[in-house]
């Protein structure tokens, strides 16, 4: 197989940063909306129990939305604190993607992955990177300025025609 672009990223606190920023301003609303709607929804169950004096099971419902507002603000920053401090991040592990035709390859000291472009769900552009997200919260970074094979304007015009519907360009 030929190898059409090759790019090598280095992930740093400092990349990851900007991921997480771009992450949060992109799907933070989104988040922040679905939570605000659970909450109201498990308010009102509680009000409707009470007003019927089932006040067993608007306990129950309450300590679950308790449950659920810890869970819902508390996990995403553990999230990140363990990412941040994950090997990848503190060593600065370097990637790298080789993209071919109908495939594309991941490495490093520690992944060795193959996927397909079906496989991506979403693809961002910004001013300095292409995010190739694999699910809702975890993507692949790939610098703009790290392309060994290929430019990233090149790649631009590839991955959108592969990725037809999944790409969008922010920021440019």
């Amino acid at each position: 197989m030929k190898v059409i672009f090759k790019n090598k990223t280095k992930y740093s606190k400092a990349v990851y940063q900007q991921f997480l920023e771009f992450h949060q301003e992109t799907y933070g609303v989104m988040y922040h909306t679905y939570t605000m709607a659970i909450i109201l929804a498990l308010l009102f169950c509680i009000i409707l129990q009470f007003q019927s004096r089932n006040y067993e099971i608007a306990l129950i419902t309450l300590a679950i939305e308790i449950a659920f507002i810890t869970w819902r603000f508390k996990h995403p920053v553990t999230t990140v604190e363990k990412e941040m401090q994950s090997p990848k991040i503190e060593n600065e592990q370097e990637f790298i993607f080789k993209f071919f035709e109908k495939c594309f390859t991941i490495y490093s000291r520690k992944l060795n992955r193959q996927l397909y472009y079906w496989q991506l769900r979403k693809i961002f552009e910004t001013e300095d990177f292409f995010y190739l997200y694999i699910d809702r919260t975890h993507a692949f970074l790939l610098d703009k300025k790290q392309f060994e094979i290929g430019t990233s304007d090149a790649f631009r015009a590839f991955i959108s025609r592969k990725c037809k519907f999944r790409f969008s360009s922010k920021g440019n």
